[in-house]
């Protein structure tokens, strides 16, 4: 498994929720201007990711190693080269959860080819939730209800060739942090191509709010999609997004769905609603909606609509739906299912 994999599947597997710690860090590593986004739930469960100005390359760094009151993150790709490791030790840190602001407003480092580094803080959210722990939950719920932000920026993993993406973050009192936007950054010169509003309200997790793909079938992997889940589980909303080279900006498609799956040769984009149990799947209706790509508009058009259901104990083949499964399932309102 290669190092995109692993990292892909690491991410993955933060838990899907919105209460943690979540900041942002700024400052220089030698002569690189850095910014730091990290997110953590325990020593156990902390995770950053990186980019620096002279690059733009975006670097992952997890499963650190705690020894004493230091985070060691062993073996990870330097800024300057793909050829060296390096050792960064990220010291003292403060987790200060269900607190406004944490003890410390920088983070001090060190890195075995740069040295000793230290960081300023410019965002921090430090929600404990789902912790198990009732003595915490009032603290926790209180602090949730009453905090409140607009337009933070959080980088996102996922970048094409020329661009990288910085989501939009806002919270109102009492609801979770959504993502209001999206952030298109040069890679060339640093400087900001587009911003592209979202009324959404898909909630924000982590890293992989972003995914790139080729989802207009040019055979460059230049567009992206705005998903409402960092998993690839059932009734994953999903929003898409085409560069136009002609326009040098991205445009939205057309193209809003469920799970959505791609046909290249036919240039078919197919969404999937699975209404029932997404974990066993058994009993459930897949309503699947049918989009053709064109390519003069730069758009999706929607064609079809089929429904499908799945064997159960007295159905045994795979069938059409009924007219009243068709209807319950198009007014249903389902949620982000487990992984399969």
């Amino acid at each position: 498994m290669n190092i995109v994999k692993s990292i892909l599947i690491i991410v993955l597997l933060i838990p899907q929720v919105a209460e943690a710690i979540y900041r942002v860090y700024s400052g220089n590593m030698g002569d690189n201007k850095v910014e730091f986004y990290l997110f953590a739930i325990s020593d156990s469960n902390f995770h950053i990711i990186y980019i620096e100005d002279k690059t733009k390359k975006i670097e992952y760094m997890g499963a650190p190693k705690k020894i004493g009151n230091d985070y060691h993150f062993e073996n990870y790709t330097t800024i300057d080269t793909v050829n060296n490791n390096d050792t960064l030790i990220i010291k003292n840190f403060d987790f200060s959860f269900n607190k406004v602001n944490s003890d410390n407003n920088e983070l001090f480092g060190y890195s075995q080819i740069f040295g000793d580094f230290k960081l300023e803080k410019k965002f921090e959210y430090n929600i404990e939730w789902e912790n198990g722990d009732d003595r915490n939950w009032k603290d926790s719920k209180q602090l949730f209800d009453n905090i409140e932000f607009k337009n933070v920026e959080f980088l996102q993993m996922n970048s094409t060739k020329d661009f990288y993406f910085k989501v939009i973050l806002s919270k109102k009192k009492k609801e979770d942090i959504k993502i209001t936007g999206i952030n298109v950054y040069s890679k060339k010169s640093g400087e900001l191509l587009q911003t592209i509003k979202s009324s959404k309200g898909y909630i924000f997790h982590t890293f992989q709010a972003i995914r790139i793909g080729d989802f207009d079938f040019d055979g460059n992997k230049n567009d992206f999609s705005l998903n409402n889940s960092e998993s690839y589980a059932a009734n994953v909303p999903q929003l898409y997004y085409i560069y136009d080279e002609s326009q040098n900006k991205y445009i939205e498609a057309n193209l809003e769905g469920y799970s959505i799956q791609f046909d290249s040769e036919n240039k078919i984009a197919t969404s999937t609603k699975t209404c029932g149990d997404v974990v066993i799947y058994s009993s459930n209706v897949l309503l699947k909606k049918l989009y053709y790509f064109n390519n003069k508009e730069k758009k999706y058009t929607y064609i079809d609509k089929y429904c499908e259901a799945i064997p159960d104990g007295v159905n045994y083949y795979l069938r059409q739906c009924t007219k009243k499964e068709r209807l319950d399932c198009e007014k249903a309102v389902v949620e982000v299912g487990d992984e399969p």
